[in-house]
């Protein structure tokens, strides 16, 4: 028996998924700002794939398009561009791993540092390589200690519900990259996109993994980072158990950086997690 035929088959059904699975990268990519490998590797696949449905069709059921010399041409010409696209994506992810130590770079998410005031101490009892969870806390109180915090050294890293262009009229955080934790459905709404800039973005608090990501490459690339991550909405999209593992990681993640963690908490809690939150207060400490 020719295995040839039963290859093909395979060949195409694994062509068809890779279309599939391409597309749905290609339009979740897509609206990132990242720098995105996997948009050209998604690409790649969709080329590739065509080519070899293309060359299936003609080669067992002599279907050709407008001739067999242009049928011919194209499966090559796809199957050439599609290596095209991947040779630059693996070249970008080079460029990504040598430069900025991460996959998937949120571009917005960098350290930087406010303009520098005299040197003065924090309002608050916190010292580098510890995590620390403020419960109903002044809202006002804790930002303000944030911007202190980013201009006497700090490289700050903000995670919000609150509007980041409201944060900068009200604190003068000019510079400092906020990742607005909002669970929108529209985020390209008018509204949503006038309060970002070049150093804000919208993030989703059911996407703990890119929020991980985010926290990790703004660790690897600061010196003295301070980070600030409101939490009520995060622990609503998710179990306890996830926010728990969740912040675990990032506790440790600090500390090995010598950084400061504070954790903003201001919903109302249930017994359960209550007991929860104070087991693992006492695990940070």
């Amino acid at each position: 028996m020719d295995p040839a035929p039963l290859i093909s088959i395979f060949t195409v059904l694994a062509s068809i998924l890779a279309i599939f699975l391409a597309i749905s990268i290609f339009r979740r990519v897509y609206q990132e700002d990242y720098k995105r490998p996997w948009l050209y590797i998604g690409i790649t696949g969709i080329l590739f794939g065509l080519g070899k449905i293309i060359f299936f069709l003609n080669y067992y059921f002599s279907i050709i398009l407008f001739n067999q010399f242009f049928t011919d041409v194209l499966i090559y010409v796809l199957e050439f561009v599609s290596i095209l696209f991947l040779a630059y994506a693996l070249f970008l992810e080079f460029i990504i791993l040598k430069f900025f130590k991460g996959k998937f770079v949120k571009m917005r998410f960098i350290p930087v540092q406010e303009e520098v005031l005299v040197k003065e101490n924090l309002d608050l009892n916190v010292s580098r390589g510890f995590a620390y969870i403020s419960v109903k806390k002044d809202q006002r109180f804790v930002l303000e200690q944030f911007s202190k915090a980013t201009r006497i050294g700090f490289e700050g890293f903000l995670l919000s519900e609150m509007n980041p262009k409201e944060i900068r009229l009200k604190y003068g955080i000019l510079k400092t990259p906020i990742a607005w934790i909002n669970d929108a459905a529209d985020r390209d709404s008018p509204l949503i996109k006038s309060s970002l800039d070049e150093s804000s973005d919208i993030v989703d608090p059911l996407q703990i993994n890119n929020i991980v990501s985010f926290i990790d490459n703004f660790l690897e690339q600061s010196q003295n980072p301070f980070i600030m991550m409101d939490l009520d909405l995060i622990l609503v999209s998710n179990s306890f158990g996830i926010l728990e593992e969740f912040l675990k990681y990032i506790a440790s993640k600090v500390q090995n950086r010598k950084g400061i963690l504070i954790l903003n908490l201001n919903r109302d809690l249930t017994s359960l997690e209550k007991n929860e939150l104070f087991s693992f207060l006492k695990e940070l400490e």
